[in-house]
């Protein structure tokens, strides 16, 4: 009996003793599968800490090449001019030597006139006309006649080779301004090649954009953020305002403001799906399709309150007309009125540009009210159908 209860407790013990090195076992495997794993965690992460250091800011890359685009049609506008006035001069000095053409052939034919003159009066004629019989009055008068005929001469001969100087020294002038002519036709085309440069650099990295769905949402992702950054720059830039309503002056002008552009509006204000990424975003303003350089007026009247470059909005001009009011022009091309300038309601204050995330010639357009976006199109008196 004893020699049974012992077997059996040797065997319960054994049964235990495996049992306890299985659990064993299994905890190990599970804590080595669980380095395992917290392992390819921090691979995962090294790799997309990698990935996002390499893969710069799509924003910030369209911003560089927006001012680079910006300055090299600025160059390009510059040589034009440079090259209109060398057109100018050289039409002037064309015009010049044309006129003493014209001078040089009628002086010619004097001279030939005078030289055929005085071959008939060779053979002595001239001093037989002079010194024949007759009054000393008579030949006091043919004397004083011919000294005048020979200062005539004279000077009709100097005016002619004064004529001849003054067209050799247009011509040499001619010369120059053709070269200086053909040197800023070739300075244009060499701004115009790197401008179109540039711009093909810019329309590659939109394509990219387009056919990257994750780089359209980081570009949506910052957008949000830059708006952020505006709303925050605003109340800035609003101070301590008083929070009493105002009844006159802007507040006045809902649905009666003229459109600060000729053109379309092809994105509303609020929340706006894009079909082919199936996002959602909400727009703080709208976008006016409208040609390249095409005149931006302000409004309403005001004090530009800050002119830059804002991250997805490209060149922006804000404008304060007061009363708690703000408008706010972006994409733009060119700024036309510097920072603290009045403006007057119709200033032309900037020009389209195509500044913006979408790379779309076109004016982006706010209306804030103490800081809080507001539908444009509710303020606007004439708005084209979309």
């Amino acid at each position: 009996m004893r020699r049974a209860v012992l077997l059996l407790t040797i065997l319960l013990l054994a049964a235990h003793a495996g049992a306890a090195s299985g659990a064993s076992k299994e905890a190990i495997k599970k804590e080595k599968r669980l380095e395992d794993v917290n392992r390819k965690i921090r691979e995962e992460k090294k790799a997309v800490e990698s990935a996002l250091s390499r893969e710069q800011s799509i924003l910030a890359a369209l911003e560089s090449i927006n001012k680079e685009l910006t300055a090299k049609r600025d160059e390009l506008d510059m040589a034009e001019r440079e090259l209109a006035k060398a057109e100018a001069k050289t039409r002037a000095v064309a015009d010049a030597i044309g006129r003493l053409e014209t001078e040089r052939a009628a002086l010619a034919g004097r001279l030939r006139d005078r030289l055929r003159a005085m071959y008939k009066m060779r053979k002595g004629a001239l001093l037989a006309a002079v010194f024949s019989t007759g009054t000393p009055d008579g030949l006091g008068r043919r004397h004083k006649y011919l000294t005048i005929i020979m200062d005539s001469d004279s000077i009709l001969i100097d005016n002619y080779e004064k004529n001849l100087e003054a067209l050799a020294a247009d011509r040499v002038r001619l010369s120059g301004l053709t070269n200086d002519l053909e040197d800023a036709r070739e300075n244009a085309l060499q701004k115009r090649d790197e401008a179109e440069a540039v711009k093909k650099d810019k329309t590659a990295l939109l394509g990219g954009v387009k056919r990257e769905r994750a780089r359209r949402q980081k570009v949506l992702k910052e957008l949000e953020t830059a708006a952020a950054e505006l709303t925050g720059l605003i109340s800035k830039l609003r101070g301590e305002e008083a929070a009493s309503q105002e009844t006159g002056g802007f507040a006045a002008m809902k649905g009666r403001l003229a459109m600060p552009v000729d053109g379309k509006v092809v994105s509303s204000y609020g929340k706006v799906r894009n079909p082919k990424f199936n996002t959602e975003v909400f727009n703080n303003g709208i976008i006016i399709e409208a040609r390249l350089g095409a005149p931006v007026k302000s409004v309403y009247e005001g004090k530009v309150v800050y002119v830059g470059w804002l991250k997805g909005y490209g060149q922006v001009m804000i404008i304060d007309n007061n009363g708690g009011f703000y408008t706010l022009f972006a994409q733009l091309s060119k700024v036309l009125r510097d920072n603290g300038a009045a403006v007057a309601s119709g200033d032309t204050v900037a020009l389209v540009g195509d500044t913006g995330a979408t790379g779309n010639a076109g004016l982006y357009f706010e209306i804030r009210q103490r800081g809080v976006p507001r539908d444009p199109e509710a303020w606007l008196a004439a708005r084209q159908p979309r």
